[in-house]
C-alpha cells in the first residue's frame, strides 16, 4: 500500500517507496456533492480546463457519451512536446468513480482514476476527490524510451494542479 502524506494545503500525496515508482495519487477535499464533482470530471469540454497537460478531448470511434467502453482522444502538451492519446472508459460509477486506460488494448496501458468519497452531509456537502495513476511504462525503459526523467513527479504535480483547479471551479462564488 502506498504511503500517504498530508501537506498543510490539505492535499494528500501518495507515493510508492521504490526506485521505479509507477503509481501515484493526490487527494483534495472540496465543498461540493459527489455528483457535482463527477459531472465536471466526466465532462470532456470542462476536464481539460483543469489539467496542466490536457488541451482538449473529443469522443471517437462512434462513442456519443462518457460510459464504460466509450473511447475519447486527449490532445496534450508539456513544454514544447505535443501528443494525442486514445483512451477508453473502464469505470463510470456515478458520483463515486471514473477511470480510463491510455492507450486502450495495450498491455502496459496507464490507468487514470478519479474516486470521490463523501465527507459531509446534506446540509454541508463535502467530499475527498482522489486522482491517481498506474503507469507501468515508467518502469519499462526498453518500451518507454529514456524513462523520461522526473515524469513520475511531474504526473503527481499535474494531479495536484488538476484537483486544485477542480476545487476552485466548484467553490467559486
Amino acid at each position: 500500500m502506498p504511503a500517504t502524506f498530508v501537506w498543510s494545503t490539505g492535499v494528500r500525496y501518495g507515493a510508492r517507496m521504490d526506485t521505479m515508482p509507477t503509481r501515484g495519487s493526490v487527494s483534495i477535499e472540496v465543498d461540493a456533492t459527489p455528483d457535482q464533482v463527477f459531472a465536471l470530471l466526466t465532462d470532456l469540454d470542462v476536464l481539460p480546463t483543469f489539467s496542466p497537460e490536457n488541451q482538449r478531448c473529443e469522443l471517437i470511434g462512434g462513442s456519443t457519451s462518457i460510459e464504460v467502453g466509450a473511447r475519447f482522444r486527449g490532445y496534450n502538451k508539456a513544454g514544447d512536446y505535443e501528443w494525442h492519446a486514445d483512451c477508453e472508459v473502464t469505470v463510470h460509477d456515478l458520483g463515486r468513480e471514473f477511470a480510463y486506460v491510455v492507450p486502450p488494448d495495450f498491455e502496459h496501458a496507464t490507468t487514470w482514476r478519479y474516486t470521490i468519497e463523501p465527507t459531509g452531509d446534506a446540509a454541508n456537502p463535502r467530499c475527498f476527490v482522489t486522482e491517481s495513476f498506474d503507469a507501468p511504462l515508467l518502469a519499462l525503459p526498453e518500451i518507454y524510451p529514456g524513462r523520461i526523467e522526473g515524469r513520475h513527479a511531474n504526473l503527481e504535480k499535474a494531479c495536484s494542479t488538476t484537483l486544485t483547479n477542480l476545487k476552485a471551479a466548484l467553490e467559486a462564488p
